[in-house]
């Protein structure tokens, strides 16, 4: 990685450029911890605010005047703008609330909590190709990424034989949100994306018109859910669903990643899970701080925000570092030390969720994949070691995870 700079005036840009550099992603926290004592600083020639203070993130998250539309970005290249301009995650009210609303109502906490049996066996499924596949066997590709996968697929009605093409298009569709992919797109990863997304819609459109499905799939809930006899139209109801299976996917199999990854490097911590996996809750809680598949966040500011120590112009971008907001000393007590008994607010002051109207609609069930995928783990994989040498990290500057991570054991229960 490019050395760091302390001492120049410039250190806090030319950290965040060191952060932005691939050979930074096996461990960016000592860059975060130096752009957090720095923040908020202005980058970009003005046109970007930098803020990694937890204080100053989460104000900004729940400001109404922090805009999530990315049309009103002054860095952003406009294809990264049109490419998503139909995506929930990048409206303001009233359309994202209008949205969220109508989606809500298919994706609601008992439905999550009626899903547990079904991941569970997909869960115990993987396992069982764990064993088949023999140590060392690679996390990510052959347990963590197909565990979302599948509970998406199933969850939407997708036939079992169409499971493994969703991984592919997920990957693809994935890079449109990380702003280091978008700016080393060529013309054949332009023509990728647009092809994959292509083909993603007609996959939903032909399947919406078959109407096989039962009520307990949430594509026909999505289909049907409406409020004062408003529905989603086509075209934001495909635009949900790549939402639903590129930042479900993504996310919950990196945390699923970096659960065991992190777990491997603190054997002690590992044990008492052992011993006591009702502690696996507040576990999930502290890889989500401790290491987050979610390391920031991006908004613009719709109006002037004043708050007690800086002020914020009309127009400007915003970079929200959520990764250095969750090591904060100033929340978490002794930041830098993974803890699964943290307590109280203490642990679930994390913004890995993000925060205010924007938090994460699918943060219970990806709770719930993490969960039943650590508790197969620490009960059934004996003896784990970590082939340190084997891991690789993707260049993924925003949606950040292990690419390849082997572990080895002598057997599963």
């Amino acid at each position: 990685m490019t050395d760091t700079v302390t001492d120049d005036t410039d250190a806090p840009e030319l950290h965040l450029m060191n952060f932005f550099d691939p050979r930074s992603r096996p461990d960016p926290y000592p860059l975060l911890r130096q752009i957090r004592e720095a923040s908020p600083f202005p980058a970009m020639n003005g046109n970007l605010m930098v803020l990694a203070r937890h204080r100053d993130v989460e104000r900004v998250l729940r400001h109404p005047a922090a805009s999530a539309d990315r049309s009103r970005s002054k860095i952003l290249s406009s294809q990264a703008v049109e490419s998503r301009r139909e995506v929930m995650t990048f409206l303001d009210p009233p359309d994202h609330t209008r949205l969220r609303g109508l989606v809500s109502k298919a994706f609601t906490p008992r439905m999550v909590t009626n899903l547990e049996p079904r991941v569970r066996a997909v869960v115990d499924d993987l396992v069982a190709d764990v064993a088949a596949h023999g140590s060392p066997v690679d996390v990510p590709s052959v347990f963590a990424y197909p565990v979302p996968v599948k509970v998406i697929c199933e969850l939407l009605g997708v036939p079992p034989e169409d499971h493994r093409i969703f991984g592919q298009w997920s990957t693809v569709l994935g890079r449109a949100l990380d702003p280091l992919m978008a700016a080393n797109r060529d013309e054949d990863v332009d023509r990728e994306d647009v092809e994959t997304r292509a083909a993603f819609y007609q996959y939903f459109r032909d399947l919406i018109a078959k109407g096989e499905w039962s009520e307990e799939h949430l594509l026909p809930r999505l289909v049907q859910a409406e409020a004062a006899g408003d529905r989603l139209t086509e075209t934001e109801l495909l635009a949900t669903l790549a939402l639903l299976v590129m930042a479900g996917h993504e996310t919950t199999a990196n945390l699923i990643s970096h659960a065991i990854l992190t777990l491997l490097r603190h054997p002690e911590q590992l044990a008492m899970l052992r011993e006591d996996v009702s502690l696996i809750p507040g576990a999930v809680d502290e890889i989500l701080r401790y290491e987050p598949s979610v390391q920031m966040l991006h908004r613009m500011a719709g109006a002037e925000m004043t708050f007690d120590d800086f002020t914020v112009p009309e127009g400007m971008d915003l970079l929200l570092l959520t990764a250095a907001a969750n090591r904060d000393p100033e929340v978490f007590d002794d930041p830098e030390r993974f803890d699964i008994t943290r307590g109280g607010e203490n642990r679930l002051n994390h913004l890995s969720f993000s925060a205010g109207p924007h938090f994460c609609l699918g943060a219970n069930l990806g709770r719930l994949e993490a969960e039943l995928a650590i508790e197969a783990f620490v009960t059934r994989v004996v003896d784990p070691r970590l082939v340190e040498e084997s891991l690789e990290y993707r260049p993924h500057v925003i949606l950040r995870g292990p690419e390849v991570m082997r572990v080895s054991f002598s057997a599963i229960r």
